[in-house]
């Protein structure tokens, strides 16, 4: 039963994708800036990815058990789209990329932290 709820996510992911990709190009060419494709398909990917993460974590499985691909989901998820939206602001912005290149690092420790808490908490309670 497990792979096949699995196949399920990835069938849907990859039909997002093939969607996220033909709107992005859409919006590139309808502003007539094809550098545009990356920066937002990148954000749509990773908004979705990081919904997807939030799906699977609140899917039927043992009790207090959070499957180890919702956590992957999550941080790839959102790392994408950060670079899809510090690419967006650094195009409007130019100067910002310093500044930029700062918060993704922040927001990196960031996860790193937070995706370790679940395991800190489980060797404290053993």
């Amino acid at each position: 039963m497990e792979s096949s709820r699995r196949s399920g996510f990835e069938g849907l992911s990859i039909g997002f994708l093939i969607v996220a990709f033909a709107v992005s190009l859409l919006i590139a060419w309808s502003l007539d800036d094809w550098i545009l494709t990356v920066p937002v398909f990148f954000l749509a990917a990773g908004i979705f990815y990081t919904a997807l993460s939030f799906v699977i974590h609140r899917s039927p499985q043992k009790p207090g058990e959070v499957p180890k691909i919702s956590t992957y989901y999550l941080f790839w998820g959102t790392s994408i789209a950060i670079v899809g939206a510090m690419w967006l602001i650094n195009r409007q912005y130019p100067d910002s990329l310093v500044l930029l290149v700062i918060i993704f690092i922040l927001w990196i420790g960031l996860m790193a932290v937070v995706l370790s808490l679940p395991r800190l908490r489980k060797s404290q309670a053993q």
